[in-house]
């Protein structure tokens, strides 16, 4: 990707982080192009989001490979994937504006197709060793996943400073919730 496209990439990230309805004109501004400039690389807003969707997919799939190369504890895997998911989420949060959520990202981005296979293999091999509560389907468990990661999202929202303390509150509950026993 060449360098003013990546500048304005990063740049549209951050003007819709603080504000998804942000226009083109402002995220050129921001990084000192004029609109014109801009125009050359998306031709609108839509072209820019796809674009910025692409980019979070594969970086959120650089994300999970990372996390299952940390350890070869599928806890820890699924922990550092966790903390991922949540950062990640945070970054890109803004999407939800486009988006309703991830659901049919799959048959869209081959990353994303990639990042969540990998992650549900792992989530397979977690309840194959016994970790996981038997009662429980492999849906549940994949929902309730996403779901306290919104959760944990949507308090740092209203509260940067407790991030970490957040984080950690949602792990212990995710994985209580999943497991057999309480670690």
């Amino acid at each position: 990707m060449n360098d003013t496209k990546t500048k304005i990439i990063a740049a549209a990230i951050k003007a819709f982080s603080k504000d998804p309805n942000a226009s083109m004109e402002e995220i050129a501004e921001s990084i000192n192009l004029s609109r014109r400039t801009l125009h050359r690389y998306f031709k609108g807003k839509s072209e820019l989001i796809e674009e910025i969707i692409d980019y979070a997919s594969n970086l959120c799939l650089q994300k999970t490979k990372e996390s299952i190369e940390s350890s070869t504890d599928p806890k820890i895997q699924l922990y550092t994937m966790f903390l991922c998911d949540i950062k990640s989420g945070y970054q890109f949060r803004f999407l939800y504006h486009y988006r309703d959520n991830y659901k049919g990202m799959e048959n869209e981005s081959s990353d994303f197709k990639e990042m969540m296979q990998t992650f549900r293999d792992l989530l397979k091999k977690l309840k194959t060793i016994g970790l996981f509560n038997s009662q429980l389907t492999m849906d549940w468990i994949e929902s309730l996943y996403f779901s306290t990661i919104d959760a944990a999202i949507n308090l740092i929202l209203e509260d940067e400073s407790r991030t970490q303390e957040i984080t950690e509150m949602a792990w212990i509950s995710y994985f209580n919730a999943v497991s057999h026993s309480k670690k």
